[in-house]
């Protein structure tokens, strides 16, 4: 009993000593984690911001309205630059890393370092570095902040070891979870908070409040809260729904087991308000494992088991009667995408788009149409000729118009006595020709050269409009991490090193060519692009080590501890928000709240794995 007793307090990490002194572990510890998951994705804020020459090719102008993601990285960094002084301070103090120099974290940490290296190795080798650096507008996800991720998830598995006490952890996330919950009501019945007058005095600065009002970012019965998109509040359902069930149910503590109830009832709503069909399928993989880990103790109470059942059914068919049937209105969609992702299909894109082919020369470009044909030229007053199939031709004035050559209508604009033409497809301009005297070539609408390019494909041949088009950006994002799969191509650089000339592709996946492809919508394919296949392997063999340590810990029991339910609920946030990552990439606002749960993930389970064994022994 005596040495039960002296393991399970040093286990609870409250006292240490050290150097003959008694070393006291507060809550001070856990005040980077309660800011990371409780306050700063809160953080909602506009920064215009200057975009430096080499992003300013790929964006409609000059500068980007950051709302949601400069602030929140730049309140990491002052968090990071903390968190170092903490453990600094410790250290000097004598407190080891982890209580027991334990060996099932040291793949962790060698998983860790390889995925900093490879981080670090794509940025110096990066073609867009002050994008690698920063990040890109609007994310500000590039190295810095990869390497902030990483140091959350050390320092929140470190300070869990020490003292692991969970409602640190678990109120600031349900503080957040309220929060956004509170704001998405309104975002969902279509009034925004945020762009009412005292909403607008919270996250505009007052020298923009004179240049017009902030209207709705979303429509209507689109939850989005303080997440930047209703994809990325997905993403934060499907880890808060799993965390605060498991809970709700099996924790002993009335007050607990209240806070948490009403928790996962607001977080249940976000999810389904949001309508982010990613969030649905991480939701779905959460609760499978879910069944996989209580399968006995709900076999063993299987009327209490139906009963929750139809409550949580009763209650989100609720939801969906209540508005209008705007809750479950993508579920369909959702159905039919899952439906096609197995079917067969022999469709060839090029068969239903008006443009079935383009012959880009350096002195004319051919536009091959289902049933026609048009050629662009320049005379040697260096007008645009016009040919069309039958060989008929028409010359352009040499001054800005419109005019129709055939059946198809053109738009005539100079520039430095530079011709562009402007070709419409029904109502609205989808290439746009520079008749330079050194070659023609495809430009945007800011007159921005763009590589014209039939991107290769690894798969998804027929099926590029699935999942909203990620068919598309997957099937051309995998040859774009084979062209680099060592050290990738830097953090955060995937606008830029997607073939965004990809025209035709994108004209039949988007309906228009005017669309920049800016992420990969697969959190997997973010790291294998960014920073190579090795970091990719690293992270994978992290989430697999902890997903298989969970599995062999919480599965099937027929009685869990308190430090069990936690590792269980933790395990089923991550897994819930590794689903969303198929479908959603990472994010500011969301991707430090995983690291953060991923660390005491880690944690947990390394408590418990010691606690195994010790019974073992005895």
């Amino acid at each position: 009993m005596a040495k039960k007793n002296k393991t399970a307090g040093k286990s609870a990490g409250a006292v240490y000593k050290s150097g003959g002194q008694t070393l006291k572990l507060g809550a001070a510890l856990f005040v980077p984690l309660i800011l990371v998951l409780g306050v700063i994705p809160l953080i909602v804020h506009l920064n215009l911001i200057a975009l430096p020459e080499e992003v300013r090719p790929f964006w409609t102008q000059n500068s980007a309205a950051d709302f949601f993601s400069y602030y929140k990285s730049r309140a990491l960094l002052l968090v990071a630059i903390y968190m170092i002084g903490v453990f600094g301070y410790y250290k000097t103090q004598g407190l080891k890393e982890e209580p027991e120099q334990n060996k099932s974290l040291r793949l962790y940490f060698v998983a860790t370092t390889v995925f900093a290296l490879f981080a670090l190795l794509s940025t110096i080798f990066s073609n867009y570095k002050s994008i690698a650096i920063w990040g890109g507008p609007e994310r500000c996800e590039g190295v810095i902040m990869i390497l902030i991720y990483l140091l959350i998830m050390l320092y929140a598995m470190w300070a869990y070891l020490h003292k692991p006490d969970f409602k640190f952890i678990v109120l600031p996330l349900g503080v957040l979870t309220f929060i956004t919950g509170f704001l998405g009501v309104f975002q969902f019945f279509g009034h925004d908070l945020f762009t009412t007058s005292f909403g607008q005095t919270l996250i505009i600065p007052e020298v923009y409040r004179s240049q017009g009002e902030l209207k709705m970012l979303f429509e209507h019965g689109k939850i989005y809260g303080t997440m930047y998109h209703y994809n990325y509040m997905g993403s934060f359902g499907a880890m808060m729904v799993p965390l605060f069930l498991v809970l709700t149910l099996f924790l002993k503590d009335r007050k607990a087991k209240i806070f948490c109830g009403l928790t996962t009832v607001v977080a249940l709503f976000a999810l389904i308000g949001s309508t982010s069909r990613a969030g649905i399928i991480g939701l779905i993989l959460a609760v499978v494992c879910f069944l996989v880990f209580f399968g006995k103790k709900l076999a063993e109470h299987s009327k209490v088991t139906v009963a929750c059942l139809a409550i949580l059914i009763v209650f989100v068919l609720g939801v969906n009667l209540i508005t209008g049937g705007l809750a479950l209105a993508r579920i369909p969609s959702l159905l039919n995408d899952m439906k096609a992702m197995v079917s067969s299909s022999d469709i060839d894109y090029h068969d239903e788009i008006a443009v079935r082919h383009i012959d880009l020369q350096q002195d004319s470009v051919t536009f091959m149409f289902q049933n026609d044909m048009l050629t662009i030229k320049k005379n040697s007053n260096n007008q645009p000729v016009f040919v069309s199939a039958d060989g008929q031709s028409v010359t352009a004035p040499a001054q800005d118009s419109s005019l129709t050559a055939g059946a198809y209508k053109m738009e005539l604009q100079y520039a430095n006595n530079v011709p562009y033409v402007g070709l419409y497809l029904d109502d609205s301009i989808e290439f746009i020709i520079g008749l330079y005297d050194e070659g023609f070539t495809f430009v945007d609408s800011r007159m921005n050269k763009i590589d014209y390019v039939e991107a290769p494909s690894i798969g998804f041949d027929g099926k590029e409009k699935l999942g909203s088009a990620r068919g598309y950006i997957w099937s051309r994002s995998l040859p774009v991490m084979l062209e680099n799969p060592i050290v990738g191509h830097g953090a955060d650089t995937f606008f830029a090193e997607f073939p965004q000339g990809d025209l035709l592709a994108k004209l039949y996946s988007y309906g228009t060519t005017q669309m920049i492809v800016d992420k990969p919508h697969n959190l997997y394919l973010q790291i294998g692009i960014n920073h190579g296949v090795i970091a990719l392997l690293a992270f994978v063999v992290m989430i697999l080590a902890y997903i298989i340590d969970s599995f062999k810990l919480y599965a099937l029991r027929k009685e869990y501890n308190t430090q069990q339910l936690i590792g269980t609920a933790v395990s089923l946030a991550i897994i819930g928000y590794l689903g969303t990552g198929f479908f959603n990439d990472s994010i500011v606002s969301v991707a430090p709240i995983f690291w953060a749960l991923f660390g005491v993930g880690i944690a947990v389970n390394c408590l418990n794995q010691k606690q195994t064994a010790e019974l073992t022994e005895n």
